[in-house]
C-alpha cells in the first residue's frame, strides 16, 4: 500500500436523533413517479456543474423539522437536470427513511429504513425498491477493477447522541449474502462516513465528535479535529473535511501537504448567513451539497427547527478548494428538505469561472488582531441550556454590544459581535448571563484565531452577519 503510506505519513504530522415499511426481505411496488413541484431549468444547475447533475434526499411531509428522517412522514425525492421533470418523488408512500445514498454510476439509491432496521435499494426511476441487509448505511463504493458495487453498513448500534456504530460491514449490492467485516477498532458515527476512491481509507467520526480517517481493513485510526459531517474526496486527493460547532465553515485538511484551512458554506445565496447542515461531499471532488438556511429553531439548536425554507444547495469548490466559487439551488417547494446526496457525471467539463456569487454582505470572518473595549450588551437574548444544544456539551453565545470605549486596538464599527462560554461540560457556567444594558471590559480575538473552538457548539440568534466574529478570552473556563 505505498500510496497509502505516504498519506498516512503526512497525517501524523498533524497530531493536532410509524408508518411501517415494507417487511424484511420483500419487495415493496413502487407509486408512480410525481412531481413534487414546478421543474427548475437545468440549465440553471448545469451551468454550475458543467453537465449532468442528479440530487437525492428525504423529505419532511409532516412539521417540517424531521431533520434526521426519524419520524414516520419522510419520502424520498430526486432531482435529474437532464429530463425536465424538476423535483419528482422516488419513494413516494411515507415511512421513517433516512440517508440516500447514489450508487456511483448514479444510477441506483441506497437508504436506510429505520422502521425495520434495514439497507434498501431502488432504482433512480423509482422501480425495483427492495431490501439488501440490516443496519445502516454508511457508504457506497465501486471497485475501480471488477466495478462490482459495494455499500458499507453500519450495525451493533451503540445507544449514543448521535448514533455511532460498533461494526462496519461491507456488502456487494446485488449479492449481500456475503459481508466482508472492514471495521470495529472503534464505532462510527452513521451521519459521516466516505470511502476513497482506492477503498483503503474512509473518512468518519469514531465517534462523534472525533473527526479523522480510517485505514481499511481495520487499520489504524488518525485522528485530524473535532466537529460533525466530515467527509472524504472521492478521488485520490486525500483531501478531508470536518464541520464546525458554528454549522457555517468546513475545516479541509489536506493529507499529503499537511496543510489545513477553513472554508465559509453559509454564504450561500439565500443563505443570508444562517446556519446551513448535512454538508456531503459529492462523487466529484469540486462539488458538496448541503442544506439550509436554518432560521426556525429555538432555544439555542436552530438546526432542530428544520422549516420549510430548507432547501437543497450544491456548490463547486476552486481548483484548489479554499473556497467555494459557486451556487446552485436544486430545491424549490414548500416543505422541509434534509439530508442530501449528490451525483455529477464524472467526466463533465468543470466551468473554469464563477458562474453565481458566493454571497454579499456576509462578512469576512478574520480580524487584525486583538482589541480591549469597554462595551454594553445591546438586548436580552435567552440562554441556552445544556439540553438546549445536546449532544453537544460545551457551548458559547454570540452577542452584540454597543463599543462604548476603545482601550486598546483598533477597531473602526460601533458595534462588536462576540462569543462568550455559557455551557462547559454540560453545565451553565455562573458568569453566562448578560442581560441588556450590562457594561463589561472585554479582551477579544478573532474566533477563527482559536482553532480549538471548531468542534464546540456556537449558538448565535444575531443577523449582523456584516460585522466579523469575535472571541471573548477570558470567559475561557478550562
Amino acid at each position: 500500500m505505498p500510496t497509502v503510506v505516504c498519506r498516512l505519513a503526512s497525517i501524523a504530522g498533524l497530531a493536532l436523533t410509524a408508518a411501517c415499511g415494507p417487511t424484511a426481505g420483500d419487495t415493496s411496488e413502487t407509486a408512480p413517479i410525481q412531481p413534487a413541484s414546478a421543474a427548475i431549468a437545468p440549465d440553471g444547475v448545469a451551468a454550475v456543474t458543467g453537465g449532468h447533475t442528479r440530487a437525492v434526499w428525504i423529505q419532511d411531509q409532516g412539521d417540517g423539522t424531521d431533520i434526521l428522517g426519524f419520524g414516520n412522514q419522510v419520502t424520498i425525492v430526486g432531482f435529474d437536470s437532464d429530463d425536465g421533470q424538476g423535483e419528482r418523488a422516488i419513494v413516494a408512500a411515507a415511512g421513517t427513511f433516512a440517508k440516500p445514498l447514489f450508487t456511483r454510476n448514479g444510477d441506483r439509491v441506497i437508504y436506510a429504513d429505520r422502521t425495520n432496521d434495514a439497507v434498501r435499494v431502488v432504482n433512480f426511476d423509482g422501480t425495483d425498491d427492495r431490501r439488501v441487509t440490516t443496519g445502516f448505511p454508511l457508504a457506497t463504493w465501486i471497485d475501480p477493477e471488477s466495478s462490482v458495487e459495494w455499500v458499507y453498513v453500519g450495525t451493533a448500534p451503540q445507544g449514543t447522541d448521535p448514533e455511532s456504530y460498533g461494526q462496519v460491514h461491507r456488502h456487494q449490492i446485488d449479492q449481500p449474502d456475503q459481508p466482508e467485516l472492514v471495521w470495529d477498532r472503534r464505532s462510527v458515527s452513521g451521519d459521516s462516513f466516505q470511502v476513497s476512491r482506492d477503498g483503503r481509507l474512509a473518512g468518519a467520526l469514531a465517534r462523534w465528535p472525533e473527526a479523522g480517517l480510517l485505514e481499511l481493513p481495520n487499520g489504524e485510526w488518525h485522528p485530524l479535529g473535532e466537529g460533525c459531517w466530515t467527509s472524504l474526496a472521492a478521488d485520490d486527493s486525500g483531501l478531508f473535511w470536518y464541520f464546525d460547532g458554528q454549522h457555517r465553515n468546513l475545516t479541509i485538511v489536506d493529507n499529503d501537504a499537511d496543510d489545513r484551512w477553513t472554508v465559509n458554506i453559509n454564504s450561500a445565496p439565500g443563505i443570508d448567513g444562517f446556519e446551513v447542515y448535512h454538508p456531503r461531499w459529492s462523487n466529484h471532488p469540486r462539488f458538496l451539497v448541503m442544506t439550509g438556511p436554518y432560521t426556525e429553531g429555538g432555544g439555542g439548536n436552530k438546526i432542530r427547527g428544520g422549516g420549510q425554507g430548507v432547501e437543497i444547495h450544491v456548490g463547486r469548490f476552486s481548483a484548489d478548494h479554499r473556497r467555494v466559487e459557486a451556487w446552485t439551488r436544486i430545491s424549490t417547494n414548500d416543505v422541509a428538505d434534509f439530508y442530501p446526496d449528490v451525483w455529477i457525471a464524472p467526466d463533465v467539463a468543470v466551468p473554469s469561472s464563477p458562474t453565481t456569487a458566493a454571497g454579499e454582505g456576509v462578512a469576512d470572518v478574520t480580524a487584525d488582531a486583538p482589541i480591549l473595549v469597554a462595551v454594553r450588551v445591546t438586548q436580552s437574548v435567552p440562554l441556552p441550556s445544556p439540553a438546549d444544544i445536546a449532544p453537544y456539551r460545551n457551548g458559547l453565545l454570540v452577542l452584540e454590544y454597543d463599543v462604548v470605549e476603545i482601550i486598546d486596538g483598533t477597531y473602526s464599527e460601533d458595534t462588536v459581535l462576540a462569543a462568550h462560554w455559557i455551557i462547559a461540560d454540560g453545565e451553565t457556567l455562573v458568569a453566562a448571563r448578560r442581560p441588556a444594558g450590562t457594561t463589561l471590559r472585554l479582551r477579544l480575538e478573532p474566533y477563527t484565531a482559536h482553532p480549538e473552538l471548531e468542534g464546540e457548539r456556537l449558538v448565535m440568534n444575531s443577523d449582523r452577519f456584516d460585522l466579523p466574529l469575535l472571541y471573548d478570552v477570558a470567559s475561557d473556563p478550562r
